[in-house]
C-alpha cells in the first residue's frame, strides 16, 4: 500500500510539475536597443521608433502625429541578416560608442528646430540612454552616433511587408511633457 501511494505521489508531482510549466506567461525577449526619432514637419510630424532584441528579431513602428495624437500606426517585424547584425554589433561594441556619456538635460519649454533623437543600448545590467533635442544637442557625438544612424536608415529604407503584431508600449510617445516647438 505504501508503495502505491509513493508511485501514486511521484507521479502526481511529475505531472503537475510538467503542466505548471506550459501555464507561466512566455518570456519577453531580451532588448538590445531601441532608437526613436521624430522628423517634425509643418503639419504633422513622423516618428520612426525600432527595437532590436538580443534573439536578431526587430519591431519597428512608423506613425504620423498630428496635434500630438498619432493619425496613423504601422508595425513590421522582422529579423536581422547575419550581415546586420554583425555591422550593429560592432557599431554598438566599438569603444568610443561604448564609453558615450551623454548628460540628461532638461528640455526648455520652448525650443526651435526640434528633431529628437532616442537611444538605449543594453549593456551588463543597465543600459546606455542617450538623448538628443535637436541637430545641435548632437552634434558633439556624431562621430560616434553617425554610423548608428547610417544603419539604422539602411534598416529602414528595405522593403519589410506590415505585420499585424501589436504596438509596442515602448514606442509610444510620452506625451505628458509637452515642448512647443517654433
Amino acid at each position: 500500500m505504501t508503495i502505491s501511494i509513493r508511485v501514486l505521489s511521484v507521479l502526481l508531482g511529475l505531472g503537475l510539475a510538467t503542466t505548471a510549466g506550459s501555464g507561466q506567461a512566455p518570456v519577453k525577449p531580451t532588448i538590445r536597443l531601441l532608437l526613436s526619432e521624430v522628423m517634425p514637419g509643418a503639419m504633422s510630424a513622423e516618428q520612426y521608433c525600432t527595437l532590436v532584441y538580443a534573439d536578431r528579431r526587430f519591431h519597428s513602428e512608423k506613425a504620423i502625429r498630428h496635434h500630438g495624437k498619432d493619425t496613423d500606426r504601422k508595425v513590421y517585424e522582422g529579423e536581422l541578416s547575419e550581415a546586420e547584425w554583425n555591422a550593429l554589433g560592432g557599431i554598438l561594441d566599438n569603444k568610443e560608442f561604448r564609453e558615450l556619456k551623454v548628460p540628461q538635460s532638461v528640455p526648455p519649454l520652448v525650443m526651435q528646430d526640434t528633431h529628437p533623437y532616442t537611444m538605449s543600448v543594453a549593456r551588463d545590467r543597465s543600459y546606455q540612454n542617450m538623448e538628443f533635442l535637436d541637430s545641435k544637442s548632437m552634434k558633439p557625438y556624431e562621430p560616434q552616433v553617425k554610423p548608428l544612424l547610417q544603419w539604422w536608415k539602411s534598416l529602414r529604407g528595405q522593403h519589410i511587408a506590415e505585420s499585424n503584431a501589436p504596438v509596442n508600449n515602448r514606442c509610444v510617445l510620452d506625451s505628458t511633457h509637452a515642448i512647443i516647438a517654433q
